[in-house]
């Protein structure tokens, strides 16, 4: 349901966001390029640590301190956010775009009842809205994201609701406004497969229903494959791969994309007596080494012999067939 051509809903070059820490600095995202087409879900996957959500946060205004960003555009519907004061990102957030955070608990108020906290957004963005109708959509949405007896939770505080209910509430505040871009921060954590198959649902529903554009935060590369049309795969504070998802998923060009793969377990007959891993850590972000951050856990490396110019010389970003890219110096040798 992507609108070709048509302009993006977010464009972002260049991004990077460094934290001052005691012993250094560390540049946890450098140099990120990325867009959302209207309509689009573009996913982002990434073990963690790699970056993901400090790119969310830092597209919302809100890495906290001592984060700054540094350098960098973000455009929301060409305008430039890192140009706006906090007033103006604080009346853009929830109706043009919105969060879905993963830590419901931490993002909830402890002290206001749910359907107060539901209600905040239509308070703040549709001030006109008569109070029945109000409390009519505050409990429509409670309902359509799975919580049972909408009415009796929202007079509930948020410790009387268990965490995957928590959870709920903070996708139902997230796409109640049917904003512009949504950023969905691991939303089906805590839930069960049945609610998590729900809420994939819903945020296809919301799609379809108002064009939102979603930029689906993840590890999980399974969900990825089955909400995503695009997928950027996130490593070390960089983008290494992007491309189409059912290109990306079925012949990855980075062999971090391939490691990601195949630590997936596999669906239906016998289970593996052990599961595919990753060997080794990523490295420090205080000091990223010279050549490519995955060449000291890269099984294409080792295939190959080691050659030098993995740790020598940083790859750059470069396209490797039509719409897709990939960051390592051997994506041809791989795809051969």
């Amino acid at each position: 349901m992507t609108a070709a051509g048509a302009a993006a809903v977010l464009e972002v070059s260049g991004l990077t966001v460094e934290f001052s820490l005691g012993g250094g600095v560390a540049r946890a995202v450098d140099g990120v390029d990325l867009n959302v087409r209207p309509g689009e879900i573009v996913g982002m996957v990434g073990e963690s640590g790699s970056g993901k959500s400090v790119t969310m946060l830092a597209l919302l205004g809100l890495v906290p301190r001592p984060g700054r960003i540094v350098a960098g555009s973000v455009r929301l519907r060409g305008k430039e956010l890192r140009d706006a004061g906090r007033r103006e990102l604080a009346s853009l957030r929830g109706r043009q775009m919105a969060l879905i955070p993963s830590d419901a608990g931490a993002a909830l108020n402890p002290v206001a009842r749910i359907g107060v906290q539901v209600g905040e957004g239509l308070s703040a963005h549709l001030p006109e809205l008569p109070r029945a109708e109000r409390r009519g959509r505050i409990l429509d949405i409670l309902g359509r994201v799975g919580l049972p007896r909408p009415a009796d939770q929202a007079r509930r505080f948020p410790h009387e609701l268990s965490g995957g209910m928590q959870q709920r509430v903070a996708v139902a505040m997230g796409v109640q406004l049917g904003p512009d871009l949504l950023i969905a921060d691991e939303p089906t954590t805590a839930l069960d497969v049945t609610i998590q198959a729900q809420i994939l649902r819903l945020l296809l529903d919301v799609r379809e229903q108002s064009g939102t554009s979603i930029l689906f935060v993840t590890h999980d590369m399974t969900t990825v494959a089955e909400i995503c049309d695009r997928v950027l795969v996130m490593y070390a504070g960089q983008i290494v791969e992007s491309g189409p998802v059912v290109d990306v998923c079925t012949a990855p060009a980075h062999p971090y994309t391939r490691a990601l793969l195949a630590a997936v377990p596999p669906l239906g007959g016998e289970p593996p007596e052990r599961l595919t891993t990753i060997p080794g850590s990523p490295p420090d972000p205080r000091a990223w080494p010279a050549g490519c951050r995955f060449a000291e856990r890269c099984a294409l490396r080792a295939s190959m012999g080691n050659p030098s110019e993995c740790t020598s010389k940083a790859p750059p970003l470069v396209s490797v067939a039509d719409g897709r890219r990939s960051r390592c110096h051997f994506s041809e040798a791989e795809d051969a």
